[in-house]
C-alpha cells in the first residue's frame, strides 16, 4: 500500500473541524466577561498601588469637572474629555490587570 494515499472526505473534514477548534480555543481571550471581580480583590489591588488608584480618583473629579464646565475651553473641552476617558480607562485596566477583566467589565467599576 502505497505511504502518500490521499486522505478521504471524512478524515479530511475532521482535520479541518480539528483545526478550526484548535485555533478558536488558541484564540480566545483568559480575560473574564461581564463577572464583576469581589470587592476585596479590587481593593487589594487598590492598596497594593495607592499612587495609581488616588490617580484614578483624581482623573475622575477632573472628568466631572470638564463635563460641568460651562466653557468649551478654546474648542477643546470634548477631546479633554473623551481623552480623560480614555486615560481613566487605561488607569484601571493597569490597577486591576491581575484580575483578567474584559473592557466591558471595567468599565462597570466606578
Amino acid at each position: 500500500m502505497p505511504t502518500n494515499v490521499m486522505p478521504t472526505n471524512k478524515s479530511l473534514l475532521s482535520i479541518v473541524t480539528m483545526s478550526v477548534a484548535l485555533t478558536i480555543v488558541g484564540c480566545a481571550s483568559p480575560r473574564i466577561a461581564a463577572a464583576e471581580p469581589p470587592p476585596a480583590a479590587l481593593r487589594q489591588e487598590e492598596a497594593t498601588h495607592p499612587r495609581l488608584f488616588h490617580a484614578l480618583q483624581a482623573m475622575r473629579d477632573a472628568l466631572r469637572e470638564l463635563e460641568a464646565a460651562p466653557d468649551n475651553f478654546g474648542g477643546n473641552k470634548a477631546a479633554a474629555i473623551r481623552d480623560t476617558r480614555l486615560a481613566i480607562h487605561s488607569i484601571k485596566r493597569a490597577l486591576y490587570f491581575r484580575l483578567n477583566m474584559d473592557d466591558a467589565t471595567i468599565d462597570l467599576l466606578s
